[in-house]
């Protein structure tokens, strides 16, 4: 499972553990990754929660007072070296085992090699969990804001590298990972099947484990490369104008115009991608309505972006000459876009499943 962490990300676990050794805590949960992960002053992480004004001390107060509301358990210092920390052996609560698989998937998501503490935190995010949020909640983060916050940062740390993949590398790639290790698991099901002389029900066979996988990660994939490459297009325009000066704002707009139909192109490519070399035996292939009707989520996804760069930036010149006033209405509309998101994903999950879940000939058969 920490195959591909890094050595910082493997730091911020063995930190987590000794946090739950700290408040005597029986499991490594949620919680104490997340002020591990606080604790890390130099990470992504700590940089986001701290431009949204989320202390470390104040995180360990509330994490305190909720943890000894429930037990009379008094708080022990406890030092530990990180590299001694078998991670293997950490007693890790289910939520938390759920939180670094669904790591690896995020390091994923943004096409990246090793999964890092700002994956971590995405994906406590993305995954709702309760205990985090309550955590957060009670010290006054947005979380919503604080997840865009991130990969707004992470565009700004990799623009300048040379080895991006793009959008369509990063998803075929990511899937393709993805549909690799589920292939993996079934083939050891059918071995254990064997070997245990018990049957087992229909084993799919690569092309439907490959459907499984794309029908329930390519929302995801297309979510964050979506904001990903926005927040990548805004400071490749920002480095531009640091070399020439003010652009023409005919210009970058027609650069962000042109910059959503080669999204929806590359979208559409890798599609076909999958269909020509995955899903051979589905019934049926998409078709310019199925296509159309991705590309329209695509480009609303793209634009609502768009929106939000440009309200941050307002909101920045607002916050930096303290005009109280217009805080509250930029507020507003950024929970107005806020709104939109949650929206469009949920239309661009479904969308996906009305347009790809199609039953292949053997099965419907």
């Amino acid at each position: 499972m920490f195959d591909k962490f890094s050595d910082t990300a493997r730091a911020v676990l063995a930190e987590a553990y000794r946090v739950s050794l700290e408040f005597k805590s029986k499991e490594t949960s949620t919680d104490h990754i997340l002020l591990a992960l606080t604790c890390e002053q130099a990470g992504l992480p700590a940089s986001a929660m701290g431009a949204m004004n989320v202390r470390v001390e104040n995180l360990r107060r509330e994490l305190e007072r909720q943890l000894l509301a429930s037990s009379s358990r008094e708080i022990v210092p406890v030092r530990i070296e990180a590299a001694s920390v078998e991670l293997d052996r950490v007693p890790f609560s289910d939520a938390a085992r759920q939180a670094i698989r669904r790591a690896g998937h995020v390091r994923g998501f943004f096409g990246h090699k090793r999964t890092e503490p700002e994956h971590l935190l995405l994906s406590m995010l993305d995954l709702n969990d309760e205990r985090v949020f309550k955590l957060l909640d009670e010290i006054g983060a947005n979380t919503t804001y604080l997840y865009r916050l991130i990969v707004s940062k992470l565009a700004t740390r990799d623009a300048l590298k040379s080895d991006l993949p793009g959008l369509r590398k990063t998803i075929i790639d990511g899937l393709g990972e993805l549909i690799t290790e589920s292939v993996c698991v079934i083939d050891e099901l059918e071995r254990l099947s064997i070997s245990s002389g018990i049957r087992i029900g229909h084993v799919p066979h690569r092309a439907e484990v490959a459907h499984l996988v794309f029908v329930a990660y390519l929302p995801d994939f297309l979510y964050t490369q979506l904001a990903y490459q926005r927040y990548l297009l805004e400071e490749t325009l920002g480095l531009l104008r640091k070399r020439v000066g003010n652009l023409d704002s005919e210009f970058a707009a027609g650069t962000v115009s042109a910059a959503a139909q080669t999204v929806r192109s590359e979208v559409r490519a890798t599609i076909e991608y999958f269909w020509s070399n995955e899903f051979k035996a589905l019934s049926k292939l998409p078709d310019e309505a199925d296509y159309d009707l991705i590309g329209s989520v695509i480009e609303d996804l793209w634009w609502t972006h768009s929106e939000e760069v440009a309200l941050n930036e307002v909101f920045d010149e607002a916050l930096d000459d303290h005009r109280r006033k217009q805080m509250l209405n930029l507020q507003k509309r950024r929970l107005e876009i806020s709104q939109r998101f949650t929206k469009l994903k949920a239309r661009l999950e479904d969308t996906i499943k009305q347009c790809f879940v199609k039953l292949p000939r053997s099965m419907s058969a």
